[in-house]
């Protein structure tokens, strides 16, 4: 009957399976949602977007906003998400501010637990740089509101 009728089954493709990593280091949350800074160059918080192409293809755009103004001091498009697109992202935000001191070790840096983000290159570049990183709790959008495009208060 199905035959005569032309009805046919569609199957949705199976999601690849994923391997969950074990992160290089995992930072508190320092942040805990006060999305304010009194001054730039205090908070910063940043976060990868997935780019889905008309050819089917996929870009991965990793952003950091400063949370003074909310306005965006770096943002970065590779066809992989790596911690080094990471990396290069926070070294494109670092010098297009002029007179930042790290010196004071007064940045904060938020993101979440991606494997970008806790991966050995990424956490030992912000410790030599003397940045502090926070972390959102896993699965918990809300701790990193600004970047997910949440609405906040």
């Amino acid at each position: 009957m199905n035959t005569e009728m032309q009805l046919f089954s569609i199957s949705r493709k199976k999601k690849p399976t994923y391997e969950h990593g074990v992160a290089h280091k995992v930072y508190e949350n320092k942040l805990n949602q006060n999305f304010r800074a009194d001054e730039i160059n205090q908070k910063w918080c940043t976060d990868f977007t997935y780019l889905f192409l008309t050819d089917g293809s996929k870009r991965y755009n990793c952003t950091i906003i400063d949370l003074h103004d909310r306005s965006v001091i770096a943002s970065i498009t590779d066809r992989n998400i790596t911690a080094d697109l990471a990396k290069r992202t926070l070294e494109k935000a670092i010098h297009s501010q002029p007179g930042i001191d790290l010196s004071k070790r007064k940045l904060l840096v938020h993101s979440d637990q991606g494997s970008q983000y806790t991966s050995k290159e990424f956490t030992e570049f912000c410790e030599d740089l003397g940045i502090t990183q926070s972390m959102s709790k896993a699965g918990y959008p809300y701790d990193n509101a600004p970047m997910e495009d949440i609405s906040i208060p």
